[in-house]
């Protein structure tokens, strides 16, 4: 073990400690799917978010000859969900002695610093909140989305889910996940050529399935051409060993040419099926004097979370002072929902324990 100087006299009197420049994030887990929805996310329009629903076909065609009279029967197919804008907040609160420490001999800027550190929070407490199902005025989520009445979610953008094909593709595999199970449920949420095109899971669940392709992965022993997996970023998907330009880059394999990439989010045993052209967040921008975008420049932090840009629902108080207390109180928020218009093309599996 190497020897602690930070105690002794003499290096502590005669020299300066050096403070690394930037913070080691060593709590905040990463997910994927959270990047890639604040981080690509859609402007709100309207009081409620309207998105008509055909849940019934025209039954009244008939066949004819000579002067048989037409059908002029009404049908009434179409409803609406409504989904309404909710919100979050992160107080980002500053002593201000502490500022005016930091500034006698600063190496990191302590505001900036805490505003960042306080941005990534609030970002991996909404990754919490799109894995668990909506109480209260929280955003909706995956499992609200998904469902198939079988977890309690029995309505979607207030119209029943049995009543009006809300439901989502189901499935509890209680035990090992296979080919055939994988199969199965990619058959469920592919309705003509539109299907779920991202699988978000655990870690041990990602695992699992690499375990299944083994037997059918050849490995490149030569370091020099070695290119590893291909990696999904916010954008979309890049082959094995291409420049990510900037982005965070998270391995993904493949299942009928779907990605699959693990989320450490993700709830234990589970494994969705989405198609993310259905599946987006909606972000309402703030309008209120003093309100500003959001940047997740991560300059300050290393950590999980930078690489969601400035961003539509994203907003910053700016700091206020208060009356009794030397400091400055500020509050990040994020406005909209999370929003899938079509929750047949998805689905949950659950019970994967191998």
């Amino acid at each position: 073990m190497s020897k602690d100087f930070s105690g002794a006299a003499l290096v502590k009197t005669t020299t300066m400690e050096k403070l690394v420049g930037k913070t080691v994030d060593t709590i905040l887990n990463a997910s994927p799917l959270t990047l890639r929805l604040l981080g690509n996310q859609k402007p709100w329009k309207g009081s409620k978010y309207k998105i008509p629903v055909k849940y019934v076909a025209n039954s009244q065609g008939t066949s004819f000859d000579g002067l048989d009279k037409f059908s002029t029967t009404k049908t009434e197919n179409r409803e609406n969900m409504y989904f309404g804008p909710t919100g979050y907040e992160m107080p980002c609160v500053i002593d201000q002695m502490e500022v005016d420490v930091n500034a006698t001999a600063k190496v990191t800027d302590l505001v900036a610093l805490q505003l960042e550190s306080d941005a990534q929070d609030m970002i991996d407490d909404i990754s919490d909140m799109f894995y668990t199902a909506q109480t209260g005025k929280a955003f909706e989520s995956l499992i609200d989305a998904y469902d198939d009445d079988t977890l309690g979610v029995t309505t979607y953008g207030g119209l029943d889910r049995s009543a009006y094909g809300l439901q989502g593709n189901y499935v509890n595999i209680g035990g090992a996940i296979t080919l055939t199970a994988m199969r199965t449920q990619m058959n469920a949420t592919k309705h003509g050529n539109r299907k779920a095109n991202m699988i978000v899971t655990t870690d041990a669940v990602w695992g699992y399935y690499e375990k299944l392709l083994t037997p059918t992965v050849q490995t490149n022993l030569s370091q020099s051409d070695s290119r590893g997996y291909a990696k999904m970023t916010r954008t979309g998907a890049v082959g094995a060993g291409t420049d990510l330009r900037g982005q965070q880059g998270f391995d993904a394999i493949y299942h009928s040419g779907v990605p699959i990439v693990a989320d450490e989010k993700c709830t234990a045993g589970y494994m969705f099926h989405i198609r993310d052209d259905d599946l987006s967040f909606y972000g309402l921008p703030s309008t209120m004097p003093g309100y500003k975008p959001v940047s997740f420049k991560s300059d300050l932090i290393e950590g999980v979370y930078a690489n969601v840009p400035v961003v539509t629902g994203f907003s910053f108080s700016g700091f206020n002072t208060p009356i009794d207390q030397y400091g400055r109180v500020g509050h990040i928020i994020l406005m909209g929902n999370l929003i899938c218009k079509n929750p047949r093309f998805g689905g949950i599996a659950v019970g994967i324990t191998s």
